[in-house]
């Protein structure tokens, strides 16, 4: 069967994600767009295709290179794990390096030795506090019983003094009673005189009320008198106006009647006023119609149409009886006319003799109202007298009753007054009472003056006294020099302590790093063991490769031609890289970022040369080795690579047999 026509279509996703015929992992692959690359991708598709492979056999191939990219991305990813175990161990190395350096130093015992020393100064000052302290209380205790001593005396100097304020308040409160007492007194007896006088003017005062009120009681009955015969002229009055209203309203209902006939026949009349002139009206329309009638006749009399003359003769004829008709009517509607002018002629005569009458009543009526009027302006006075007499009546008894209150009041007032004189006692006696308080208060106030000299004295007393003597100073100054030998002596017990604090930490800080680097250590030669163990497996994939390889020859196929082609392919298109490791010296091989330039965990390789390496050696422990190669440019035959810089990362499928192929020639021979 011939090859298919796209070889590796089929293949990994590797080999579909960069779109070429090379399986490659690394990301500094050539561009597949390069000319150079896809030129020589062509040149080797076509001589794939021209080898006429079996199709089990490419299936086979493609199924080979897979397992080696697997295995190779598993050993990869574990030997990146073991470079950056190695990084970590040789951090830890590092940190333990540093520990034990900043810990080279240390002495326990004398960093113990000074703390205890500085605790020794410590108690003592401790001890020089505690004396200058028992001296200062007894000091203090000799000063405070001199000064409490002098607090009393004041205290009781204070107690007199309050003691005498409270007198003298009293006996001052006492003065201003009997002043009090006094006024009194006079203001009860000038109340008495006051009430005396008042009550006589009062008296004085009845007999006139009495008189006045006696006098408006006799204008009162006359008065009451007047008004009998003026409210009896006024109902007389009344019923003359009462009449006389009646005939009023009789006499303006008779011309309402009057009145109402009157405007009926006006109506009447308007109306026969407007049939007539509607009748002339017609009436000159059919004299209009007659004369052009006539006209009419005249113009068809003249010419000779005998036909058209009988038509106009007989317009005429209905025109002159059109106009007879209206002239009846104009006469019939004069004779109405004439008829309703009598009838509001004689309905105005009646509305003229209604209005006489109406106003003759209307004289009698208003004649009879200005009776009236004079009749309740006579019975108005006669009330208004009535009325103010009755007033005057009311004033006078007012007057009275008040004459008679006050001269009540007046003599209740004078009992008052004698009353409170008899409880006020007399004015002499109010006066001398005063003259008693008013002595009383001035030995009081004596008595206070000395009160306040005695406070005045104690309060100096207390003064001296509260003055701190110069042993008690003395000992407050002893005190204060002990706490400040007592501080200074804590402040070196804790220097001393933090010394001893920080050494004990750079012991523990070496114990740490020690266990870091043991931990490191055994990360370290996990990881190492498992990338041994992938790159073998990497290996077993490559020699089922090189099988391939070997059954391609067997086939007929030209190998030698394939892999120059290869050859130029990847020269082309690849910039492969590698991890290699050595399973049986445990060496790990890690292309740098750059050439020539040491390699870091993390970063991608960029280029592998086999066979050109440097190697920098670190020896950790007593029995455990490892060697980071980091690749050179130049190129050696040591391995036998055929492909010169081919990378198994970015190696095709006769590439990577080849590698292996030639291995087995070099060991065999």
């Amino acid at each position: 069967m011939t090859v298919r026509k796209t070889f590796f279509a089929t293949g990994t996703a590797a080999a579909l994600a960069t779109g070429g015929l090379f399986f490659t992992a690394a990301p500094a692959a050539a561009a597949p767009g390069d000319p150079a690359c896809v030129a020589a991708e062509a040149e080797l598709r076509a001589a794939l295709e021209q080898a006429g492979l079996e199709a089990e056999l490419v299936d086979e191939l493609e199924a080979a290179v897979d397992a080696v990219i697997t295995a190779q991305a598993e050993r990869d990813a574990l030997a990146v794990a073991a470079a950056e175990a190695l990084t970590a161990l040789e951090e830890a190395q590092a940190n333990l390096a540093a520990a034990v350096e900043a810990a080279a130093e240390v002495d326990i015992e004398a960093a113990e030795a000074a703390v205890a020393t500085a605790q020794a100064a410590v108690d003592a000052a401790a001890a020089d506090l505690a004396a200058a302290e028992a001296a200062l209380a007894a000091e203090v205790e000799a000063y405070e019983a001199a000064v409490a001593v002098a607090q009393a005396e004041l205290d009781a100097a204070v107690a007199a003094q309050e003691t005498a304020q409270e007198e003298l308040a009293a006996a001052e409160d006492a003065v201003v009673a009997a002043e009090a007492d006094l006024d009194a007194a006079v203001a009860a007896q000038e109340a008495l005189d006051a009430a005396l006088a008042a009550q006589v003017e009062a008296d004085a005062a009845v007999a006139p009320a009495q008189e006045a009120l006696d006098a408006a009681l006799a204008v009162q009955v006359e008065a009451d008198a007047a008004v009998a015969p003026a409210q009896e002229a006024l109902d007389a009055a009344v019923a003359v106006q009462i009449e006389a209203q009646a005939a009023v309203d009789a006499a303006q209902a008779e011309l309402e009647a009057a009145l109402a006939v009157q405007a009926t026949a006006d109506a009447d009349v308007a109306a026969a006023q407007a049939e007539l002139d509607a009748a002339v009206a017609v009436q000159a329309d059919a004299n209009a119609a007659l004369a052009a009638a006539v006209a009419a006749r005249d113009a068809a009399l003249a010419d000779d149409d005998p036909d058209n003359d009988a038509a106009a003769e007989q317009a005429v004829v209905d025109a002159q009886a059109a106009v007879d008709l209206a002239d009846a009517a104009v006469a019939d509607a004069q004779v109405a006319l004439t008829a309703a002018e009598g009838v509001a002629a004689d309905a105005a005569a009646v509305v003229a003799l209604e209005q006489g009458e109406l106003a003759a009543t209307q004289a009698t009526l208003d004649a009879a109202v200005g009776a009236a009027t004079e009749a309740q302006a006579v019975l108005d006075a006669a009330l208004a007298a009535q009325a103010a007499a009755d007033a005057a009546v009311d004033a006078a008894q007012t007057d009275l009753d008040a004459a008679l209150a006050a001269q009540a009041e007046a003599a209740a007032a004078v009992a008052a007054a004698e009353l409170a004189v008899q409880e006020a006692g007399t004015v002499a006696d109010a006066q001398a009472a005063v003259e008693i308080a008013i002595g009383d208060r001035d030995a009081a106030q004596v008595d206070l003056e000395e009160a306040n000299a005695a406070v005045a004295s104690a309060e100096a007393a207390l003064e001296a006294a509260q003055v701190e003597p110069e042993s008690l100073v003395e000992a407050r100054a002893e005190v204060t020099a002990a706490q400040a030998d007592l501080a200074a002596a804590q402040a070196a017990r804790a220097a001393a302590q933090a010394e001893l604090d920080a050494q004990l930490g750079l012991l523990a800080a070496v114990a740490a790093a020690e266990e870091d680097f043991a931990a490191a250590q055994e990360n370290f030669e996990v990881a190492l063991a498992a990338a041994v163990e992938a790159q073998l497996a990497l290996d077993a994939t490559i020699e089922e490769l090189a099988d391939l390889r070997l059954a391609l020859g067997e086939v007929g196929v030209d190998v030698a031609e394939l892999e120059v082609l290869f050859e130029e392919a990847l020269t082309a298109c690849s910039a492969g890289v590698d991890i290699d490791i050595d399973t049986d010296t445990g060496v790990i091989v890690v292309p740098p970022a750059t050439p020539g330039a040491p390699w870091s965990p993390g970063t991608t390789p960029t280029s592998w040369v086999p066979g050109s390496s440097m190697h920098s050696t670190s020896v950790y422990g007593t029995n455990q080795g490892m060697n980071v190669q980091t690749a050179g440019t130049g190129t050696t035959d040591t391995d036998g690579a055929g492909l010169g810089a081919v990378a198994l990362t970015g190696a095709g499928l006769l590439a990577a047999t080849g590698l292996v192929l030639r291995r087995r020639f070099s060991a065999q021979n």
